[in-house]
């Protein structure tokens, strides 16, 4: 059918701009979709780092965080015709594992993942089974749309913690999911809520995006600047970073009966964590991770004007220019990056 570019990775935290062909369909229930926009996630630099943090196949296109518009289905796809804009649930589950029969299927030991072990979306065109695609109003702007994913993996976290506008939340990081929990966080009603952050231009960045208070841990006494401004310290910490060293810091932040969310990925990460103050304490420990159940729920949000998730989009580039969009990140010089694989629109 003809070439398509796509941002393939090599192994060894190289990622390489490659001319390939355009995916066909091979099952009657494959869909084929001109990607519109994906999103650069921190699993990608995780990914990329060297060891790496998170793993892929080398030799996969990467994006996991992606839509598009149907270009063409396979014979026995029912739900979906060309033309049609839709969203990716990245994770391809097996289904018939002791998790996926029990409702845990975002946990499959067996999945699949779009953008590291599958084709993803940092290529012009992808094949997705039908059973993995979700209906995109296609009045949602693009760079809102490509946030779908990390949209739905917050709002898994959200549904967690149960935050009510009263609760006391303090949140670590301030890069691209860190920007997202707080847009929500705030159309929770939370009004208490302070961010870490040592990033300068991030700081800026969660301050525009609704944070009460903005704080520096290589330079603030984090406990006692909570204790001065609230009384008291956090009913809710959350992790968006994933560095070990916030797990031991947290705990000692926590009221009694306090959660802590841990969302960050890093699995070169390791952390030293007192138990005792978890078990005097009666600490809620609990991690989060992407779920299908919840994309419906981000797809209804972007829809409300009041989320304002296109305030964290930083910038805007075309699929040859993602290797800039990568080392932006790399140097926490940007928020959301949004890639367009077929033109910027």
């Amino acid at each position: 059918m003809g070439k398509m570019l796509a941002a393939v990775f090599q192994g060894n935290g190289v990622l390489k701009l490659e001319e390939r062909e355009i995916p066909q369909i091979i099952h009657p229930t494959d869909v084929r979709i001109k990607v519109t926009a994906a999103g650069i996630c921190g699993s990608d630099l995780h990914i990329l780092h060297v060891p790496p943090a998170q793993y892929a196949k080398p030799g996969t296109p990467m994006g996991h965080e992606f839509f598009g518009v149907v270009d063409e289905v396979g014979a026995e796809v029912t739900q979906y015709k060309p033309g049609d804009t839709v969203v990716v649930d990245n994770i391809q589950k097996c289904h018939v594992c002791e998790y996926c029969r029990n409702g845990m299927d975002n946990l499959c030991p067996d999945a699949e993942i779009y953008g590291q072990t599958l084709p993803g979306g940092f290529a012009q065109y992808a094949v997705i089974p039908e059973a993995q695609l979700l209906p995109m109003p296609s009045a949602v702007k693009p760079e809102l749309a490509a946030q779908t994913e990390p949209l739905a993996c917050v709002m898994n976290g959200m549904k967690k913690i149960n935050p009510t506008p009263d609760d006391k939340v303090l949140l670590y990081g301030a890069g691209p999911i860190g920007l997202t929990f707080i847009r929500v966080l705030k159309l929770y009603g939370v009004k208490n809520l302070a961010v870490c952050e040592m990033a300068s231009e991030r700081k800026e960045w969660a301050k525009k995006c609704g944070a009460d208070l903005v704080l520096d841990s290589s330079q603030d006494d984090v406990k006692e600047v909570l204790q001065e401004k609230w009384g008291s310290l956090c009913d809710i910490v959350i992790d968006a970073v994933g560095a070990g060293s916030i797990f031991g810091e947290a705990v000692h932040l926590l009221q009694a009966g306090g959660r802590l969310l841990i969302f960050g990925q890093n699995a070169n990460a390791m952390s030293q964590v007192p138990p005792a103050v978890i078990t005097r304490n009666e600490l809620t420990v609990m991690g989060t991770y992407c779920a299908h159940h919840t994309f419906p729920t981000a797809i209804k949000l972007l829809q409300d004007e009041r989320l304002g998730l296109e305030q964290i989009v930083s910038h805007k580039l075309e699929l040859k220019d993602i290797l800039t969009g990568i080392e932006l990140l790399k140097q926490q010089k940007a928020c959301r990056v949004i890639i367009y694989p077929n033109g910027i629109q």
